[in-house]
């Protein structure tokens, strides 16, 4: 192994932060799957399970921008605890009102509101302490070590969470979910409080918050590759959204196959993306950022498009798992570069910022791929997508002047800001 995981995981408090962080998202997997299943059995309605995950993603979009500025005004410590808290208490309420009997539809959509509403300062809280915790040389193996965190949650955590849910019930599973939050807030505390400062305390405290706020618009729009990424990001999750409406009436209208075949599929993309992001951890290309980019862009267009002309779920689960193993090292990029390329005392606000900006582009691709379905059937909406991500490759990698930048300058995190 790369002498800088064996160091990473070799420091006690990064191996506590990486289970930590698989303990949470485990327990955010399992909440996903047994909210889908109270509402199935509670309404029998898809509309409605649609409405409550959707509902989440808009709390999450909405807030984030808040939670930014948030964690560059506040304690970080004090926030990442209060906010893994407080959706862990959010979890355990729904387990009992749901025992109880007492929990209405309209009270279940107010609690997934407001845990969507606290997930940006969870998530975005690790992006923003992450490179006070590890050296700045560190930071890209660090967000590959949790990208495979998230990656093996991706693959064992919906049978994790189906298991529990069958075997237990709805209300255990929430209470074990719970639970996870519970860990990962002890986890917290025991990191060193050296890993949560902010540059913030030394700098002159801002007029109002809309000033804080345009203070990351403006450090974003002055730093043209990071206003790149956004937008290469929010587009690249665009042509990706169409997939996930389009692959279960795949399986189910031209496979004629049901939820297992289409639970495999998803399986296997997950376990491409562990391989890919393995693959990283071992051979990272020293290539051009704009090479690189690109480059995942167009092979992860071919891969995913290639699922909508294969004529059964074999080839298309085999597809899909090439792709997995592409797409994965988008995510270790783009987290490394936001980090390199933001100060720490900027870093919630330009994160919170990009987060909504590229956060957008999911709900409208899977919007869009629902309406290409009805047009040109689940396989075309397929292709369609992936001939979207080769065309949007193409484009990146041919904007040259617009990354133009000194690349090595940065690798370290040290360089000077656009706003020294």
């Amino acid at each position: 192994m790369d002498p800088r995981y064996r160091r990473l995981f070799g420091h006690p408090m990064f191996r506590e932060f990486w289970a930590g962080t698989l303990m949470v998202r485990l327990g955010g997997q399992i909440v996903v799957l047994a909210l889908t299943w109270l509402v199935l059995q509670s309404t029998g309605s898809g509309a409605r399970i649609g409405l409550v995950l959707a509902l989440f993603a808009a709390g999450d979009i909405a807030a984030s921008p808040l939670a930014g500025v948030l964690l560059d005004r506040w304690p970080r410590r004090l926030l990442l605890t209060v906010s893994n808290a407080l959706q862990g208490a959010i979890v355990l309420a729904i387990a009992v009102l749901f025992l109880s009997r007492a929990l209405p539809f309209l009270l279940l959509l107010a609690l997934v509101l407001a845990a969507g509403a606290l997930s940006p300062l969870a998530y975005l809280g690790r992006s923003v302490i992450l490179p006070n915790l590890v050296e700045a040389g560190d930071w890209e193996p660090a967000n590959a070590a949790l990208q495979l965190n998230l990656n093996l949650v991706a693959l064992l955590g919906p049978a994790l969470g189906g298991i529990l849910v069958a075997t237990l019930g709805v209300a255990a599973s929430f209470a074990i979910a719970a639970a996870c939050f519970g860990l990962y807030v002890v986890v917290l505390a025991r990191l060193p409080a050296s890993g949560f400062q902010s540059a913030r305390a030394t700098l002159a405290a801002p007029a109002s918050w809309r000033s804080d706020l345009s203070s990351g618009f403006h450090y974003l729009v002055r730093t043209p590759v990071l206003a790149l990424l956004a937008l290469v990001s929010l587009l690249f999750s665009l042509t990706y959204g169409p997939l996930e409406p389009a692959l279960p009436l795949l399986v189910s209208a031209v496979y004629h196959d049901g939820s297992a075949v289409l639970g495999l599929l998803w399986s296997s993309f997950a376990a491409g993306a562990v391989l890919g992001t393995l693959a990283w951890v071992y051979w990272r290309p020293r290539v051009p950022l704009r090479v690189l980019v690109s480059g995942i862009i167009v092979l992860w267009g071919v891969f995913s498009g290639t699922v909508g002309l294969v004529p059964d779920p074999v080839a298309a689960g085999a597809a899909l798992a090439l792709g997995g193993f592409t797409y994965a090292p988008y995510n270790i990029v783009w987290t490394t570069w936001r980090q390199r390329l933001v100060p720490d005392h900027l870093r919630g606000k330009v994160f919170g910022l990009l987060n909504s900006i590229s956060g957008v582009g999911l709900p409208l691709g899977q919007a869009a791929g629902g309406l290409l379905v009805a047009a040109v059937g689940p396989a075309g909406t397929v292709v369609v997508g992936g001939v979207a991500c080769i065309a949007l490759g193409v484009v990146v990698y041919g904007q040259r002047a617009a990354w133009d930048f000194e690349e090595a300058k940065w690798l370290g995190g040290s360089a000077p800001s656009p706003d020294a």
